[in-house]
């Protein structure tokens, strides 16, 4: 229907300035996505994609700070491998002083002063271990040790000496009876045990020791002497029994019962043919006790959150490195007995020795913790930046697109601002009316 001339409502106007508002609205909102570089400025632009886009955004932002908690654990690791370097460095230096102090060459003034040094060496271990911390926290004085799972008992022959006369009977079933210690083996339910005290000193159990055979000249016969030192204690004891060659009553030392008429800490050893020839040669055999699975319930392992989810951690136990838990707080070169001088170094040595590999399995545990780590690091940060790509796709805005919609808005509104002004004169043509 057409519509005549009216001066009360200027629907041209109004129907110009319906659009004009539209379109500069809509520049308004253009221009402000060009100036964000967004798509999406609030929920109300894209809903579903505001949703989608701020979860992927918390993804990423997750992802990013695992990657900032693993290099604090990184760095946490090389304070703590760099400690356990300090302490392995000390312990090489105390073997080489038991090594020194193993030669009877030196007197028992020589051990002592030996043993000064080594004395001031282990409470540098115990130092190292309680005062090695990152950002306030302890690493090695096992307030984080975690979980620390049984430590069998086992023995090793450390020294051994091959026979002057061997014959036939070299090797029997498999057992070498050309060398001192044909066998050694755990005798008995007992060696995975500490109750009791020691076998053979008055107890049923297994200690820390080393057991020293000694092929000796009773004048009337050959025979061979078992000699033990307690490790923790540094009690020396010598058994009241000879065990003669193999082959005789007491060819063979049982490591049984409470007596040491049949040997120490629960090793049972078959010895070899030995003769006069062998008079003064010896064996040694190194004990470590068992040692019982820690739960440590009050020392919880460190948790690393490395990924961006709840429960994504990987956790470090890391135990006590100080002379209790490495098991050297005894060393004592000075101890000697009357048929060896020198068993507090010899013994000091093995002691040593299985203190270092405990300390060398610890830094391997936690190498391959930071090796973890870092791939953990790697696969966050592959994560976030994928997720950050399907964030942009959403959130982002195309800025050709979006500038070819702002020119034309701009001209949709000059135009209409010029529209506007000609529909608004559009009425003063009714004036013509009354000339």
């Amino acid at each position: 229907m057409s519509q005549g001339l009216s001066i009360a409502n200027n629907l041209m106007a109004n129907s110009v300035q319906l659009h004009l508002d539209y379109n500069q609205s809509q520049l308004t909102h253009v221009a402000s996505q060009l100036s964000s570089g967004l798509r999406i400025l609030t929920a109300a632009d894209d809903p579903s994609g505001n949703a989608i886009a701020t979860n992927l955004q918390t993804q990423v932002d997750g992802f990013n700070q695992a990657v900032q908690n693993v290099q604090n654990a990184n760095s946490a690791a090389q304070v703590a491998l760099g400690a356990l370097t300090s302490t392995t460095n000390i312990l090489q230096r105390i073997r080489s002083l038991a090594v020194e102090g193993a030669s009877d060459i030196n007197s028992n003034n020589d051990r002592l002063n030996l043993q000064t040094e080594v004395s001031q060496l282990l409470l540098e271990v115990n130092r190292i271990s309680q005062n090695t911390t990152f950002n306030g926290q302890p690493l090695l004085d096992g307030s984080h040790a975690g979980f620390q799972g049984r430590q069998g008992a086992f023995l090793t022959v450390t020294a051994n000496t091959a026979l002057a006369t061997n014959g036939a009977r070299a090797t029997v079933n498999g057992v070498n009876f050309g060398y001192l210690a044909a066998c050694a083996v755990a005798s008995g339910g007992n060696f995975q045990t500490t109750a009791g005290g020691v076998q053979g000193t008055g107890g049923k159990g297994t200690f820390d020791g080393t057991i020293q055979l000694q092929v000796v000249n009773t004048g009337v016969s050959v025979a061979v002497q078992e000699t033990f030192i307690n490790s923790a204690t540094g009690k020396v004891c010598v058994s009241t029994t000879l065990f003669s060659a193999v082959g005789g009553a007491k060819g063979t030392i049982k490591g049984t019962g409470v007596g040491n008429a049949n040997g120490f800490d629960n090793v049972k050893i078959q010895l070899g043919q030995f003769t006069t020839a062998d008079v003064g040669t010896t064996a040694y055999i190194k004990v470590s006790q068992n040692v019982a699975a820690l739960t440590n319930p009050h020392n919880p392992a460190f948790n690393f959150q490395s990924g961006a989810d709840e429960g994504d951690v990987i956790q470090v136990g890391i135990q006590a490195t100080n002379t209790a838990t490495l098991r050297v707080s005894n060393i004592n070169l000075a101890i000697s007995a009357s048929n060896s001088p020198s068993i507090g170094s010899e013994d000091a040595i093995g002691q040593v020795d299985n203190a270092l590999q405990r300390l060398l399995n610890q830094q391997a545990q936690l190498g391959a913790v930071v090796v973890r780590l870092n791939i953990d690091a790697d696969s966050d940060q592959v994560a976030a930046t994928n997720l950050q790509a399907a964030e942009s796709n959403i959130r982002d805005l195309n800025v050709g697109q979006a500038t070819t919609e702002f020119t034309k808005l701009q001209i949709l509104v000059q135009v209409g601002t010029s529209v506007l002004a000609q529909s608004n004169a559009n009425a003063q043509s009714v004036l013509t009316l009354f000339r």
